[in-house]
Formats: structure tokens, sequence, C-alpha cells
């Protein structure tokens, strides 16, 4: 019988981060010592590249720019729901010598080597690591707007929404269900929707024994990992494919309701994942293609459409369509 935890769930989402800092080690370090190198993004990938090249490189100047300060406190919210991975911390990347800004990068000059903050402020780079991060992706799903995603917290992006849906299973009267939406196409942790419903399920279990966890699977990968989660967790755990639901048309927030072609799911609480795309930097930059994701070079993370950037973390693909791990 498989094992989850919540360890189990962290410790494989930062191999995922690593893997991708491996693949860009040459790329790396192919500079001059000495140089101006500009780390956008703050979180496991960006923060470890940072740390990387100031340990190969002491002379190399390293700055690094992260828009959101709690991406720079390591530490998760307590409770039912793993938060997600924070960088390595001030103090971290303070003792290794990388200069921090905390500031927003809106656009880069590839011609000129600078970057645009919205602060105002300009940084000049002689290399440049990215790590542009996940953002939702617009499915044109009638009622899914700013007041469901609130409602239906899809914890995946920042702390505020992993805080939210953590305190509303905590909440949740025994006997409950929890529906958690696993979305079409490429993601973020394509394993993060069933490690945590082996968390939910394992503090259901715990706390809530007659509550259960639906995964409503519109990625149609997971019956494997799924019959794992049954095995391991029983009547706490329940599966629905995409393939049969049909195609989400339509959330009531209210109600916390999915509407599928097919079908339709209720629950008391709904941890609704979108569908996903590379972080608005990428493309507005320009390093994402027409897929929404951020094309580079196989096994040296180039980016392929601005050979200047190094792309880390999650965003970035290999040119065949895998992920750049």
């Amino acid at each position: 019988m498989p094992e989850f935890s919540r360890r189990h769930l962290l410790v494989a989402g930062a191999a995922v981060g690593a893997a991708s800092l491996a693949g860009a080690a040459p790329a790396l370090l192919r500079g001059r010592s000495g140089e101006r190198v500009l780390v956008v993004g703050g979180g496991p990938a960006g923060a470890a590249a940072a740390i990387a090249l100031r340990g190969a490189q002491p002379a190399t100047k390293v700055l690094l720019v992260e828009r959101d300060p709690t991406q720079l406190r390591p530490g998760r919210p307590a409770g039912p729901v793993s938060g997600p991975l924070a960088g390595a911390g001030y103090d971290a990347l303070a003792a290794a010598g990388v200069s921090i800004a905390v500031d927003e990068i809106r656009d880069i000059d590839w011609q000129r080597g600078t970057a645009a903050a919205i602060s105002g402020r300009s940084f000049a780079f002689d290399r440049i690591v990215v790590a542009p991060g996940v953002a939702a992706r617009d499915e044109g799903i009638e009622g899914y707007d700013r007041d469901a995603a609130e409602a239906m917290p899809h914890g995946w992006f920042g702390t505020t929404s992993i805080r939210r849906l953590a305190a509303q299973i905590r909440a949740m009267a025994d006997g409950g269900t929890v529906a958690i939406r696993v979305p079409p196409g490429r993601m973020r942790f394509p394993e993060g929707p069933f490690r945590r419903a082996a968390e939910i399920a394992g503090y259901l279990a715990r706390e809530k024994p007659a509550s259960t966890v639906v995964l409503l699977d519109h990625g149609n990968t997971g019956a494997d990992r799924a019959a794992d989660l049954v095995r391991a967790f029983g009547r706490n755990v329940d599966y629905v494919s995409g393939a049969s639901f049909g195609p989400v048309e339509r959330v009531d927030a209210a109600t916390r309701t999915i509407h599928g072609r097919n079908g339709r799911l209720a629950a008391d609480v709904v941890n609704f994942v979108p569908a996903q795309m590379a972080g608005e930097l990428a493309l507005r930059a320009g390093l994402a293609d027409a897929t929404g994701w951020c094309p580079v070079e196989a096994g040296r993370q180039i980016s392929r459409l601005q050979p200047r950037a190094v792309l880390v973390g999650d965003a970035a693909f290999a040119g065949d369509g895998a992920a750049a791990s």
C-alpha cells in the first residue's frame, strides 16, 4: 500500500524545482565572474539558482527580485492542507551574498539588458535567470470569477487561497464532502492534486471520519493514482473521471456546485484548481509561446524564444513538449 504524507508532498515538490535547476546549471555558470546577474522570482527554483550562482562564482553580483515577500519567509500554514513551497528565505539568501529587491518586474528590454519594475526602478543585467511561475488560464467557464475563486479556493498560487481552503475544511461538519477539481492540460506539479487528496483524506480519516474527498479529474490521467488513494483511505476517497463528467460549463459559487456537460458535482468544500499557463511576466517578456508555456533547450534551460534568458521552475518546458526537468 502506498504511503502518502505531508512530507511526501513537500519533498516531491522540491524535487521538481531541483531537477529544473540541475538542468540549468551549465547555462547558469557559462558567464564571466563579476557579471551582474538578475534573478527574477524568489520561489524554490529562483532562490536556489541565485544561491548556486553565488556559490560557484563569488565575485558575481546576484540580485534577486521577488514581488511577494511571503515567498522569502520559509514556513507554511498549519492545518489539513500544506501551503505552497516557499523559497530559501531572506537569511539563506543574505548569507550566500544575494541582494534582494521586493518589487515586480513588468517588462524586460533584451537589447539593452534592463528589466523595468512596477515601482519605476530599472535593473541592469549581464545575464538573467527567470522563474516566471505559473498562473491561472481562463477557461471561459460561466460563473468562474473572482468571487467564485474565493468561495472555491484553488490553493495553488500564493498563501491566501491555501489558508482559505484549509479554514473551510476545518469548519466543515463531519459527513461533508471536499471536491478537488484537477484541471486539463499541463499544470504546475501534476502530482499535486493527488497528493493533496491524500493529505486531506488523512486529515478527514482522523478528524471527520464520515467525510469524503472526491477527485474530479479533468486531466484524465489519475485513475491509477486515485485507485491507490482508495486502497489507502477506503471510503474517504472517491474518483470521477473528466471524460465521464464532461467539460466544466458552469460553476455556482453560492451552492459550491460544478456543472459539467454530463452531470454536476456539489460539495461542502470545493478546491477548484484552474487550468494553468506560465506567469504573466513570461507572456509580456516574450518567453512564452502559443501554448502559454516557456519552451527551452532540453538539458540547458535556455529560452528558445529569448536566448539571453535562462528559465527555471514550473513554467519551462523542453522543445519536444516534455517537462524541462
